[in-house]
């Protein structure tokens, strides 16, 4: 069962998050029809996006994490609200991209090395909070440590990972460890040399619970548990969202386009599915 299990450890000076986002990653790569490279990158930046969901207090937030690097993935693109709700696509569903001897993917040829991780915070306010770094190396781990340090000012440590074979999740999560500010550097240091030996995260993932992995790690520590949350996927697009989508358009330019169609086709890209509508239903709508 999919879980974002958080501890408190040295009396409030450190959280950890383990994120175990196997079921919702099958929802997600069943609904996009990735091959296996992309739907373990895809999987990963979501367990993270789920992570970055689950901290947002406060209702009608709204989130976007967008890994644009040059490799042969594309863009990544999750969304999300408050508790873990989150939603996500891959520009390349089907990258060429092979498995090393070691049977793994490359992250770094999807991701690419040269690109950028942009977070969107919207809480409804004025102008939205912005984050935006340079992607380290397209390992994930270290670009989404990089982003935390850097634009959140947390020195944080990320360890994340999958098991996807022929389109089944076996596993797939991540594992965050981020200090508070009065968090002193030694404990910083032990902390973030755990987390690195976290080498394949899916498969500890495959074998332990959220919180045996808590335990197991972490709970010499003065560590206690947090209340769980549940993460899922889940898109927001209906046909009333795509009726209202129609009636934004210029009267010319759907003038324009039902002059070469017979309908207004929409995708959403989130759950890959199409919104059809013919010319006596669109002009229901924009009478509407």
């Amino acid at each position: 069962m999919d879980i974002i299990q958080k501890a408190i450890l040295f009396g409030g000076k450190a959280i950890v998050s383990v994120v175990n986002a196997t079921d919702l990653t099958q929802v997600a790569i069943s609904k996009q029809q990735t091959n296996d490279a992309a739907s373990e990158v895809l999987g990963r930046v979501l367990a993270i996006g789920a992570f970055l969901s689950s901290g947002i207090k406060g209702t009608n937030i709204r989130l976007s994490v967008t890994v644009e690097g040059d490799g042969k993935c594309g863009k990544i693109i999750v969304a999300g609200e408050t508790g873990g709700v989150v939603r996500g696509f891959v520009q390349n569903a089907k990258p060429d991209v092979k498995m090393n001897a070691n049977g793994k993917y490359d992250t770094k040829e999807c991701v690419g090395t040269n690109g950028s991780i942009t977070v969107i915070k919207d809480f409804g306010l004025k102008n939205p909070y912005v984050g935006k770094t340079q992607l380290v190396n397209g390992a994930i781990d270290s670009d989404f440590a990089y982003y935390f340090t850097t634009s959140e000012g947390l020195p944080s440590a990320v360890a994340s990972g999958a098991i996807i074979k022929d389109g089944k999740v076996n596993s797939c999560g991540a594992i965050i460890v981020q200090p508070m500010p009065n968090c002193e550097e030694e404990y910083i240091v032990i902390l973030q040399d755990i987390v690195r030996n976290f080498t394949d995260f899916g498969a500890v993932l495959a074998e332990k619970s959220a919180e045996q992995i808590i335990d197991d790690n972490f709970g010499h520590f003065e560590c206690k548990l947090m209340p769980p949350i549940t993460p899922r996927f889940e898109c927001k697009c209906s046909e009333e969202r795509m009726k209202n989508i129609v009636r934004s358009l210029d009267k010319k330019e759907i003038e324009d386009i039902l002059k070469h169609e017979e309908k207004i086709e929409i995708h959403c890209d989130f759950c890959n599915t199409y919104y059809s509508f013919n010319k006596n239903q669109i002009k229901e709508i924009l009478n509407n």
